[in-house]
């Protein structure tokens, strides 16, 4: 076997090894980012400053009227800096209109898509 060969041959095989362990992380499973996002009227219950990812709850009201605790995820602390997010972007109790990709499964899970206040300023938004 030739050296190139002998030297391609291990780098493919770790690229294919890392490749599914990246997919696999980034995977969100019953979430197609192509599925036609709803709008909720809602309240912060939860903003989860953390890495590997921000995790924001909200409460909605059904149909019936009974609460309903929703949450989504975001990207990296650093990316949301990145994109002029902070620790104290959402406060608990703030109302909040929330545009996201529904769980195909029926879970109260969301891909957050954008986050409104009531007066129509966008707060965050948010890349697959």
């Amino acid at each position: 076997m030739n050296t190139w060969l002998r030297s391609v041959i291990p780098t493919l095989a770790i690229l294919a090894a890392c490749g599914g362990t990246a997919a696999a992380h980034h995977s969100r499973p019953g979430l197609d980012p192509n599925d036609k996002p709803i709008v909720m009227k809602a309240t912060v219950a939860e903003y989860r400053w953390r890495n590997p990812h921000v995790l924001l709850f909200w409460d909605v009201k059904d149909d019936s009227g009974k609460v309903v605790r929703w949450v989504g995820e975001f990207a990296s602390i650093a990316s949301n800096i990145a994109r002029g997010m902070h620790k104290d972007t959402f406060k608990v109790g703030e109302e909040i209109i929330v545009t996201g990709i529904p769980s195909r499964a029926g879970t109260p899970v969301a891909l957050i898509r954008r986050i409104e206040r009531p007066d129509g300023t966008v707060i965050a938004g948010n890349s697959d």
